[in-house]
């Protein structure tokens, strides 16, 4: 099964491809992340992240989408933002025809490190650990997406 996990954000989306079955070990497709501009409107922004999400679901053929839930800042002006751009990445899984879950930041770092307060250097090692993942440079965003696809792969009981 290929699973396509999202760190969703209307500047910085990170993404993740997984390919997880009972048979053998997960294997990291394709990671990175999508960015846009803030010089653009954010309606722009918006629709380059549903078009980027659109041409990784055709080019690389997931059937889920695992996607973070929002996490309430104390900046709501951002945390609307990144909801808008969640329901647009959620839309186009929806319309594409993949599943969509949901795990919120505490389920998804109690479900890789066994802690709901890890942070994101336990995370990130769990995820390297987890896919024997060669040292590389990485954004944050594209850890946490790594790792969604990684936790929904274990919540389909698709991990060795």
């Amino acid at each position: 099964m290929r699973i396509v996990g999202v760190d969703p954000g209307y500047q910085r989306t990170g993404y993740a491809v997984l390919e997880a079955s009972r048979e053998r070990k997960a294997v990291l497709v394709e990671s990175g992340v999508f960015e846009t501009s803030a010089d653009d409107p954010f309606p722009m922004r918006l629709i380059q992240t549903r078009d980027a999400l659109r041409e990784v679901i055709e080019r690389l053929e997931p059937t889920e989408l695992s996607l973070e839930e929002l996490f309430w800042s104390k900046n709501v002006k951002t945390a609307i933002a990144v909801a808008q751009a969640r329901g647009v990445l959620m839309l186009t899984a929806s319309e594409m025809g993949l599943e969509v879950a949901e795990y919120s930041p505490t389920v998804l770092k109690l479900g890789l490190t066994g802690s709901g307060n890890a942070d994101k250097g336990q995370v990130k090692y769990m995820v390297e650990q987890m896919l024997s993942l060669p040292e590389a440079k990485r954004l944050d965003d594209e850890y946490d997406a790594i790792a969604l696809a990684l936790l929904h792969a274990i919540q389909k009981g698709l991990m060795l």
